[in-house]
């Protein structure tokens, strides 16, 4: 079956006004905006680090909201809805708050999108004993451990150097019977690889509640019993029953923390303070022009670097 793109011109100021009023006939919609560009790094979020130049490409181009929906008689009783309360808007834009509502109709043809991509996720090595596929797929790299993931119900499939570097850094320790905290585990890629390494349990914490689920489903994939791993939903910098629940599994042989470097520096104590005497910490998701803040942090607060990886423009730091 086809669709129909359908893209609105309107203003900021607008944008909202306009999702909110369409989302309940199209079921979603988008918004391009510009301006909010500028809003985001003029608001910096501890959650984010790095910002890709293609995100402000254009920036003269028009603020839009855009939807989907298919070409069929369902499809263009939608239209007819938007286009009732297009026309309301339109009666009442005498001051242009609305914008030009401009209405682009585009058909798009279904490629069967669910299972195409599929054709470009492939088996790669992670180092020299791990190799990372999706289940479709088998491997040839016998005596290696297989990590299996599929990228349409996870954040990623461990290739990015954020995660890669962490992943082959697990291959240089011995995580055999070790107890680990994964703080900020995403899909569970990272987790998931301490117990195929063969660590005895993994308690790992995250803000987002659908990384529950991605992390749930991997496990599956890779026949992990559900005793030998807990997830938690929370931020442990602002939830005391949230540090409570990790604490109670401390203290930590290896403590993994793949976030950035404005959540990093301040977890550090929490950090510190489940860590076993001679355990380790292994922090990434640092981009390089923040590394030696990051270290600096993490020196003054009385741990000691045992090992440094870069890839990519990105760190990774191990320390004791």
């Amino acid at each position: 079956m086809n669709y129909f793109k359908v893209t609105i011109t309107t203003t900021h100021d607008a944008a909202d006004v306009i999702a909110d009023s369409l989302s309940p006939i199209t079921g979603a919609c988008v918004i391009d905006d510009p301006k909010t560009v500028d809003e985001l790094i003029a608001a910096p979020s501890p959650r984010w680090d790095y910002i890709g130049e293609e995100v402000f490409e254009n920036s003269d181009r028009p603020v839009t909201v855009c939807f989907w929906c298919e070409n069929s008689d369902d499809g263009k009783d939608i239209l007819a809805q938007v286009d009732e309360v297009l026309e309301e808007y339109r009666q009442e834009n005498s001051t242009g708050f609305y914008g030009t509502l401009e209405q682009k109709r585009e058909i798009v043809e279904d490629e069967n999108w669910a299972n195409n991509w599929k054709q470009y996720f492939k088996p790669f090595p992670v180092g020299e004993k791990l190799v990372i596929r999706p289940s479709w797929e088998q491997t040839e790299d016998h005596g290696k451990i297989e990590l299996v993931i599929d990228p349409a119900s996870s954040f990623g499939t461990g290739s990015h150097a954020t995660t890669k570097m962490c992943l082959e850094h697990f291959q240089s320790l011995d995580l055999e019977g070790k107890n680990v905290f994964d703080a900020g585990y995403g899909s569970g890629i990272l987790a998931c690889c301490t117990l195929l390494f063969g660590a005895e349990h993994v308690i790992a914490c995250d803000i987002e509640e659908n990384a529950m689920t991605a992390t749930s489903e991997n496990m599956a994939l890779n026949n992990i019993p559900d005793g030998k791993w807990t997830t938690v939903l929370g931020d442990l910098l602002s939830d005391e029953n949230v540090r409570s629940t990790i604490g109670e599994k401390a203290p930590f042989d290896l403590i993994v923390a793949n976030i950035v470097a404005d959540v990093l520096m301040p977890m550090l104590p929490y950090l510190k303070k489940w860590l076993k005497h001679d355990g380790r910490i292994i922090i990434s998701g640092i981009i390089d022009s923040r590394a030696d803040e990051v270290l600096e942090a993490y020196k003054n607060g009385g741990m000691t670097l045992c090992a440094t990886r870069r890839d990519a423009g990105w760190v990774m730091y191990e320390f004791k």
